[in-house]
């Protein structure tokens, strides 16, 4: 077995107003303006879902290239929520630990944020909602750039989700999520929607759409958001035009098959 070691590739995207249809670019700008505007993945959605639970990237890692995420933890030990450059672990009885910067990450995506649209969402009756309100935002400003969102307020009632650590051999996501997934409801509770949205075109790399996890105000619940009722929400809204992603030389990597088409999976692991 050969040894495993990180290599960091960069792959760039940026992403202008201009923009008829996607595309990948070079543009020259300054690099302290690059590295607070881009968003920074470890490894692929297709590798998690086909069961790649090793670690990738650290916790301290992750901090060093964000201050905002969403993503897991080996062996899919929980959920993982960044906000305000802590990262937060939400287990499987939905409690929330504060991992050690040495924890590994299988994947993530996390980014410096910068707040630039504020507003107000209100009458918020389901998950969709909430996502049809953020998506007419993404129309508005662009629909081929990142967007990570911050979603503060006090909610009528959220339903979120964690998981069961897996054991190798591990399965494919969606078949461990059969089991080993637990839910989760409160009533009457403050918190913070942390969100990203990734462009179509980003399909075999992240979650297209917005994907959503949840954290309580006083940092003791959160998960994997599934539905959310609120009368106003407050939302912070970070454009992003830059991708970097790092990978794996591990050989269970490589030999994934990460041009699988996996839409169906994805979409039962994103739902109740």
């Amino acid at each position: 077995m050969k040894t495993t070691k990180r290599i960091h590739r960069f792959v760039t995207l940026v992403l202008l107003a201009s923009f008829a249809a996607f595309g990948l670019v070079s543009c020259a700008r300054s690099s302290s303006v690059a590295d607070k505007d881009t968003l920074f993945q470890v490894a692929t959605l297709q590798s998690l879902m086909l069961g790649y639970y090793d670690g990738v990237s650290t916790v301290g890692e992750l901090k060093q290239n964000g201050t905002i995420g969403i993503g897991c933890f080996e062996g899919v030990d929980g959920e993982l929520i960044m906000l305000d450059g802590t990262v937060y672990q939400a287990i499987y009885d939905g409690s929330i630990k504060t991992p050690d910067d040495s924890v590994k990450i299988p994947y993530a995506t996390v980014s410096p944020f910068e707040n630039d649209i504020s507003t107000q969402l209100k009458n918020i009756d389901s998950l969709e909602t909430l996502k049809k309100q953020m998506s007419a935002i993404v129309e508005k400003n662009g629909r081929n750039l990142f967007y990570f969102v911050r979603i503060d307020g006090d909610f009528d009632s959220v339903n979120f989700r964690s998981e069961y650590v897996q054991k190798k051999p591990y399965k494919p996501l969606a078949k461990a999520m059969e089991t080993d997934q637990t839910f989760f409801d409160l009533t009457n509770v403050s918190g913070t929607i942390v969100g990203l949205y990734c462009p179509d075109y980003m399909d075999k790399l992240n979650t297209p759409g917005w994907h959503f996890h949840f954290i309580t105000a006083d940092k003791k619940m959160g998960g994997h958001l599934l539905d959310a009722q609120a009368a106003t929400l407050s939302a912070q809204i970070d454009t992003t035009t830059s991708f970097k992603m790092i990978l794996t030389e591990d050989e269970a990597f490589q030999n994934a098959g990460l041009t699988a088409d996996l839409t169906k999976d994805i979409r039962a692991v994103e739902v109740k």
